[in-house]
């Protein structure tokens, strides 16, 4: 059996990362790989997102270490760890994760994959980031970006290529689900409370809909985060509190998803947005902001949503005000048959991973 790797930061947080991680390994568990998870902290017997009994995870548990130290030591204890295991393939989760990884594996002949979960143009704060990016261009065999647009970006940005580019999408794991005939007039946003979310914009451009709208819809913002004092503050001033709820993070948000009429993404930055897919399986119109990387690969301009100018809060406004005043237009989107879903359907997915590992 293929004998691979895949290396994450933390295998125990919870997020969007680890959950497609997770749905990545277990299904190439599934198919007669013999896979690892190396994860450079954490618990590895606290994980939240349930992984197959045949995968073997081991954690580096470098929490306590900090700076080059941590990164030195690391790459210490992954190359030893990976002539240990006879490792075939080493997949490098997060290209900030590279500086431990393409060090640790110069000269050991394992296959090495980057698995790209953001976009090119953004280094969320990492200052090394960058040069991980740049090791990974000139020393890993492949990089995985979630969106072609992604790809091209690495491709123009690079000193030197040595790897091929490779855009694999996040797979939609939820099945198309039935349509709900007898919507809550709400809008739904979902994510953390972060400035990257751009909820901020989102309640800037609520305010400027139709008194009466805001009087017969809800705008509900589901999720918790560092700026949900901000984002209070910023309802109250603006006088929308009886029309806009806080919901915050919970486990049962697919009830949100099932029983709404509009999904709003309105970040100022992604990679391949879970949300959309979901929102996609729950058959939702969207209105989303066309911001790098991924609303423009999911969303049919029209058809099963609106693509918004990045960060343009008055054309967010008068788009969702457009598809939550006609019945019609969201019930033909609702209705759309997307050409795209059997391309993001887990098998494919899947198919283009054992291409790229193989």
């Amino acid at each position: 059996m293929p004998n691979i790797a895949f290396f994450i930061y933390n295998i125990s947080s919870v997020g969007g990362t680890e959950r497609v991680a997770s749905v990545i390994i277990n299904e190439l568990a599934k198919k007669n790989y013999n896979v690892h998870v190396l994860s450079l902290n954490g618990d590895p017997n606290n994980i939240f997102f349930p992984l197959e009994p045949s995968v073997k995870v081991t954690s580096l548990q470098s929490d306590h270490l900090r700076g080059i130290g941590k990164v030195i030591n690391s790459q210490k204890k992954i190359r030893r760890w990976v002539k240990h295991h006879d490792i075939e393939t080493f997949v490098t989760i997060e290209s900030n994760m590279a500086m431990h990884s393409v060090p640790a594996l110069a000269f050991t002949g394992v296959r090495h994959v980057v698995w790209e979960h953001f976009n090119f143009k953004v280094n969320l704060g990492m200052k090394s980031r960058p040069l991980a990016r740049q090791l990974s261009l000139c020393f890993a065999d492949s990089i995985v970006t979630l969106t072609a647009r992604d790809a091209n970006y690495w491709k123009q940005g690079a000193w030197y290529r040595n790897a091929q580019l490779v855009h694999i999408p996040n797979p939609m794991f939820l099945e198309e689900q039935q349509v709900n005939e007898n919507p809550t007039q709400t809008v739904i946003s979902v994510g953390r409370l972060t400035f990257q979310k751009g909820f901020d914009l989102l309640v800037d451009a609520w305010s400027l809909l139709p008194p009466q709208l805001r009087k017969e819809w809800k705008l509900l913002i589901i999720g918790d985060g560092e700026v949900r004092p901000l984002l209070e503050n910023r309802i109250t001033e603006l006088g929308i509190s009886d029309s806009v709820e806080l919901v915050g993070a919970t486990r049962a948000v697919f009830k949100y998803f099932e029983e709404a009429s509009v999904y709003c993404l309105s970040s100022r930055f992604e990679g391949l947005p879970m949300v959309l897919l979901e929102a996609l399986a729950f058959r939702l119109p969207i209105v989303a902001f066309d911001c790098d990387t991924g609303p423009e690969e999911l969303i049919e301009n029209g058809r099963n949503g609106m693509l918004v100018e990045p960060e343009n809060v008055n054309e967010m406004a008068d788009s969702l005000a457009t598809i939550m005043k006609d019945d019609g237009l969201r019930k033909r989107m609702r209705d759309h048959k997307s050409e795209k879903f059997p391309l993001l359907e887990l098998g494919n997915i899947i198919d283009q991973w054992n291409y790229v590992l193989n």
